[in-house]
């Protein structure tokens, strides 16, 4: 969620068909409603407009379309 939005952006090209990038310093953009969702949180989380959602129990991320979002590493400068 957007909380603390991190200093250095790493934009990152991925697949959806081979899975999703996780990570420390992963990140998914939201480019509808500009939300910023961790890739391993620890607690189930989705951006506001519910485009990107994770659930944790089942280790289970959800798109609903991936024209609309990024995903990047983030560095603290």
């Amino acid at each position: 969620m957007n909380s603390g939005q991190p200093e250095k952006k790493s934009y990152v090209q991925f697949d959806p068909l081979t899975g999703y990038p996780a990570g420390r310093n992963i990140y998914y953009e939201c480019l509808r409603c500009g939300d910023v969702v961790p890739s391993l949180p620890t607690d189930s989380t989705a951006c506001t407009c519910k485009d990107i959602a994770i659930d944790v129990d089942y280790g289970r991320v959800s798109v609903k379309d991936h024209g609309k979002m990024k995903v990047f590493s983030a560095a603290a400068s």
